[in-house]
Order: C-alpha cells, then structure tokens, then sequence
C-alpha cells in the first residue's frame, strides 16, 4: 500500500529547463542521497536533513503553474529514498494537468523491480522514462541525458518513444549539454549532464577568477 506522504523535501527547484529530458521541463532536485558517487555535481544534495521540508501540494501547484512545460523531472539526491511523497506529487500534479514524467536514481531497475519497496514500486509505475544506475567517473562518456555509460536510458512507456526515436536519429546519444542559470540575487547555478567529467571542478574555478559567486546551495524558489 502506497504510504501518505505530504511533504517532500527538496534540494532545488527551475523551470523551465531544456537539457533534462524532452521537451521544457520543470525540474526537482530532491535532497537526500547514501551513495556519495566521486565527483558528483551536486553534492549538496547528500545531506538527508539538507534542503527544505515542502508541502507535496505546494509543489504540485509549482508544477502546474509553470506554462510552457510538457512534464517535470526529478533528480538529485536520490528520488527513490522519497518515493512515497513523489508518488503523491506526481498523482497530484497529473490530476490537473497532463505531465510526462522523468526520473533519475542510482539504483538499477532490477533492484527496484526486485527488491524496491512498495513506495518504489508505485512510483516506477508513474515514470515515463527512467535515468538508472549510479554515476561513475571513470566510465564518463558525452551521452543524451546520462553521465557515464552505465546508466542506462529506460521507457517505461511509450509517452517519449517518438521524440527519443527522432533525437538519436537527428543527433545520436550524445549529451544536450549544460544550462547555465542566474537566479535573482545575482547567484549562478546549472542544470544537465556534462559532456565532460570534471565540469564542477573547471565551472567554480572559472566562475571564482572571474569575481562570480555560485548558487550551489540553491533553495526552492517560491511558487
């Protein structure tokens, strides 16, 4: 049985963003992950008592109020350690509106398929197309929407089928690259996967030379 779960606690917020799945999306970063890969881009979201505790229908109404998005992606943290409040969020969202749904995890989907718990379970079963496995630097490759090649790309329907079809044609799986955002107190952040490993590295020590401070520890924006 899906657990009742009403509050989601979440790392980040931006809408709308175009490297993180087809189309514009509305883009969650969830706070919380126990895998720690090396050189993960936004380490920040570790910390399970990091980010901030938000109403899953304060979200929701975010969600459906962005307008020119055709569905949201979650992310990272680790999506699966929330899954019940995420199930919650995206039954809420899509009782208003018609969202595709995108989703990242370090966990494989046979382990969730076989071992997930039943909160897992149910939100597998929301997800259109699922980022699974962990990030490894030494197998960083340039790929659409994954960091190293053990990630793979899953349909878990056919929402996307047609638009993933026409994007390996056109352009093959390679990365879509980086968004580079500034937020209205002047911090910089971004959004998507690098086409090279070591971006959060170069990124700050570029940004730093040149007098730019980081919002790397971004808040939810208000709805």
């Amino acid at each position: 049985m899906l657990s009742t779960v009403n509050v989601l606690r979440v790392f980040r917020k931006e809408s709308p963003v175009n490297v993180l799945g087809p189309y514009s999306r509305a883009v969650i970063w969830v706070q919380g992950c126990t895998l720690a890969c090396p050189n993960c881009i936004v380490p920040e979201s570790w910390r399970r008592d990091g980010g901030d505790a938000v109403p899953v229908e304060t979200l929701a109404q975010w969600v459906n109020a962005q307008p020119s998005i055709e569905g949201i992606t979650i992310s990272g943290g680790e999506p699966m350690l929330q899954a019940g409040a995420l199930c919650q969020l995206i039954d809420q969202a899509r009782a208003k509106r018609n969202i595709g749904v995108m989703c990242f995890t370090g966990c494989t989907h046979e382990a969730l398929v076989s071992n997930g718990t039943d909160d897992q379970i149910e939100l597998l079963k929301r997800i259109d197309l699922l980022i699974d496995g962990a990030y490894i630097e030494e197998r960083h490759k340039s790929l659409l929407w994954r960091g190293s090649d053990n990630q793979r790309l899953l349909q878990l329907s056919d929402r996307y089928a047609s638009y993933i079809s026409a994007i390996h044609k056109d352009k093959g799986d390679v990365s879509v690259g980086i968004e580079v955002v500034i937020d209205a107190d002047g911090g910089i952040g971004y959004a998507g996967v690098p086409p090279k490993p070591g971006f959060r590295k170069n990124f700050i020590s570029g940004m730093n030379s040149r007098g730019i401070r980081l919002a790397l520890q971004a808040k939810p924006r208000d709805a």
